[in-house]
């Protein structure tokens, strides 16, 4: 069973690493270049340890309670300090499924932040197992094939009425047909820690 991930933070720290966010996003709309100071003094937070964090993550962005914006990394391979503020900026100006975030917009802006665990293969022989073994607890998930590749934050489960609907949005996300099952799917599950400006 995938565990949360290998850290505990305080109040203190989830406010320090969504300012980092929402600072990212107040500077994108900085024309002074001189405004815009390296991380190490304007986006400084108290505690270092918890930055140089490496851990997979999501910055997702919400407008008026509506979805506006999500991009993240699902393995840990860099530290929050550098992979916070890059996420913010894809998910405000990058996700495909939106146009840019506008300055006028961005005091309406939620943001919310994902950290992964790590992620845990689950070996399964037809979806219909998957599908028992998500009706017991609800993992992210992460499908693999051939180059294809798609994600559902844990999140994402209260738009469905349950792991079917869940695993067929997932494949149609990442391009298979809905119905499609393959010995060669690659399945892996994890958890989060996520809170957001709202909370």
């Amino acid at each position: 069973m995938p565990a949360l991930p290998s850290v505990n933070l305080t109040e203190s720290e989830k406010r320090q690493l969504l300012a980092l966010a929402r600072s990212t996003l107040v500077d994108s709309f900085t024309s002074d270049p001189a405004a815009k100071l390296p991380l190490t003094s304007h986006h400084k937070l108290s505690d270092e340890a918890v930055i140089e964090l490496k851990l997979g993550c999501f910055v997702t962005l919400t407008l008026d309670g509506e979805l506006r914006g999500c991009m993240g990394c699902i393995e840990g391979d860099r530290t929050l300090a550098n992979s916070i503020p890059d996420l913010a900026t894809s998910s405000a100006f990058y996700d495909r499924r939106f146009s840019p975030l506008q300055e006028p917009q961005l005091s309406r802006v939620s943001i919310e932040i994902s950290l992964l665990s790590p992620l845990t293969p689950l070996n399964v022989s037809s979806q219909v197992q998957l599908e028992e073994y998500l009706a017991r607890d609800h993992y992210g998930l992460v499908l693999k094939e051939d180059g294809l590749r798609a994600v559902f934050l844990p999140q994402v489960w209260e738009h469905f009425s349950g792991p079917k609907a869940f695993i067929h949005a997932l494949k149609v996300k990442g391009g298979w047909p809905e119905n499609y099952w393959s010995d060669k799917i690659e399945v892996e599950l994890f958890k989060v820690i996520h809170f957001s400006e709202n909370r």
